[in-house]
């Protein structure tokens, strides 16, 4: 069974892969924005997430 962390985790990063794809081919916003979309949407909110369903 899948832990609910690991969860948020992988949602979280199947999410930012999609965003990463539509703001690459639908935006004409430089490059740094799709890596801080990725970096935002796929490490730090899970983080954040799961740091406050554990307390």
């Amino acid at each position: 069974m899948v832990s609910r962390e690991n969860q948020t985790i992988l949602g979280f990063g199947l999410l930012a892969l999609v965003l990463l794809y539509l703001v690459a081919t639908l935006t004409t916003l430089p490059t740094w924005v799709s890596i801080a979309v990725v970096i935002v949407v796929g490490v730090i909110v899970p983080q954040v997430i799961n740091n406050t369903r554990g307390e």
